[in-house]
């Protein structure tokens, strides 16, 4: 099975390579404009913009918990096409080596779990309606979300070290299990945001999110109970054959395209109908505290003002709810759910060799184990990967903050659709409005990796990586971040005033009246 080595991984890695799903250094800041909105849908009103037009951002986050990248360039060289040529064929394609020399497994853990989330934002639109504390927010999101979880460590060491590995031959593993799952999505959705609190100290506002959901492809691979042996062919040791006396599972494909192409992914963008269609909801509130709010407060022509155009908490606490919500797959062609329950089943040599795409992948899957399609279902519902984001940002100074982001996955990972994975960061920044700079620090995966990010925003445009380890391999990493956007910002200003300054609002006294006395 020489060039079925890393299917698998080849495939997450290259399906992902246009799209990020945390864009951490840049959701806390407070000219994140729509980006900040995703994280929390309060942060959707009482902005320093009146209105922020997102012209497009895109990124892609890998994650995983069972092998390092050990090879001589950096993962962003292989996925952005740039690897030495000493290090290709003749065809252009990457020269894979043996054992340990790419692939460095951590034989330590107890499974193996890998993430390969992608998403691209925009169009979008927010507007911050001062005078009586709403926002408003629409747009659309592109998202690809892939994952390998509760995988048994022998099926991990056969798809990072390829069925080639000594330590396989011959032995008997029983009981063993596999989960993958991949799933494109677009989301349209709509944000609205209230200001409920206003006064000396205390500030609150709250948030929600409902969304449109259209996916024309999502796919499943799970067992949780299957045994196999790996044999090498006595004459040629580079084939194998692998045996499974015993496989039960589930086999998930819902897709119009018979093989993996580029317009699978551009055909996505602009989806408003498909295969799959759901709804979604998110929701969240935000307390600030707001110790000297009678620095910002002003008057102007008798009227009172609160500055708009600054930052005026001392600290501030979020906590949302996300992605909420499920997308049904229903087609007489194009959906396909079966089971397989079989015994005596053989892999051979070259069944595996072409493979591109997931649609691909389980159709040959169900090939090999004689799943009949008469029993094919042919309609069924995956849920989105509900997650709880808690927030908290410190005002140093004036320009400076701290940002505490906690994300708790609440789904378990064995289930069929999108598995997402709990995580906490701490970000220091330093926030202007024309200039930001922030440095995410990370466990992620499950708090199993810590990764070191850093991202600047210079005016309305933003990069950054929440791991740069796998960009640069400054270490042997076990993933990957990046992510870009630009925006048009439209700020709120003071009100129009002959004076250069305000004058400090200050408390009304009230005034006390004799009574008059009749004689």
């Amino acid at each position: 099975m020489k060039a079925s080595k890393y299917k698998l991984i080849l495939f997450i890695l290259y399906s992902t390579n246009l799209f990020s799903q945390n864009f951490l250094g840049i959701a806390g800041s407070n000219y994140a404009g729509i980006h900040s909105t995703i994280q929390n849908p309060a942060n959707v009103v009482d902005t320093r913009q009146f209105i922020n037009i997102n012209l497009g951002a895109a990124g892609v986050d890998l994650q995983n918990n069972y092998v390092r990248w050990n090879a001589p360039f950096s993962l962003f060289s292989m996925m952005s096409g740039t690897v030495s040529d000493k290090y290709k064929l003749s065809n252009g394609k990457v020269l894979w080596k043996t054992g340990d020399e790419y692939f460095k497994v951590l034989n330590q853990k107890n499974r193996a779990d890998l993430f390969a989330n992608g998403e691209g934002r925009g169009p979008a639109i927010s507007i911050d309606l001062k005078k009586i504390g709403l926002g408003l927010a629409a747009g659309t999101r592109y998202r690809f979300m892939n994952s390998l979880t509760s995988t048994s460590l022998e099926v991990g060491k056969a798809l990072v070290e390829g069925t080639q590995s000594p330590d396989l031959n011959g032995n008997l593993y029983t009981n063993r299990s596999v989960n993958f799952n991949s799933l494109y999505l677009t989301e349209y959705f709509g944000t609205i945001g209230k200001v409920i609190i206003q006064d000396e100290e205390r500030f609150i506002k709250v948030g929600g999110t409902l969304k449109y959901l259209v996916s024309n492809m999502m796919g499943n691979i799970k067992s949780s109970d299957f045994d196999f042996i790996k044999t090498a062919d006595p004459v040629d040791t580079k084939k194998q054959t692998i045996d499974f006396p015993r496989a039960t599972g589930d086999l998930t494909i819902a897709s119009p395209f018979p093989s993996l192409s580029i317009s699978n992914f551009t055909s996505q963008l602009t989806a408003f109908n498909g295969i799959g269609k759901g709804v979604g909801a998110e929701i969240g509130v935000i307390y600030e505290y707001r110790p000297d709010i009678r620095k910002y407060s002003r008057n102007n022509n008798g009227k009172g003002f609160v500055d708009a155009t600054v930052n005026k908490y001392k600290y501030k606490i979020g906590f949302s709810i996300k992605d909420i919500g499920f997308v049904n797959f229903k087609d007489p062609i194009n959906v396909q759910t079966s089971e397989i329950n079989s015994t005596g089943t053989q892999i051979l040599p070259g069944d595996y060799n072409r493979i591109k795409g997931i649609e691909e992948l389980i159709k040959t899957t169900g090939d090999v184990f004689n799943v009949n399609p008469a029993s094919y279902g042919r309609a069924f519902r995956v849920y989105l990967p509900v997650t709880s984001i808690l927030t908290f940002d410190y005002q140093l100074t004036e320009k400076y903050y701290v940002n505490m982001v906690y994300r708790q996955n609440y789904l378990p990972s064995n289930r069929r659709g999108p598995i997402s994975y709990s995580g906490i960061s701490v970000i220091p920044r330093m926030e202007k409005k024309n200039l930001e700079l922030s440095a995410p620090l990370s466990l992620d995966n499950n708090f199993q990796n810590l990764n070191l990010g850093f991202a600047l925003r210079y005016y309305s445009f933003f990069i950054g990586s929440d791991n740069l380890t796998g960009l640069f391999k400054l270490v042997k990493p076990r993933g990957l971040s990046i992510y870009s956007g630009i925006s048009i910002p439209i700020y709120h200003k003071l009100p129009d005033s002959p004076l250069k300054c305000f004058t400090e609002l200050r408390p009304i006294r009230k005034k006390k009246y004799k009574k008059a006395r009749f004689k």
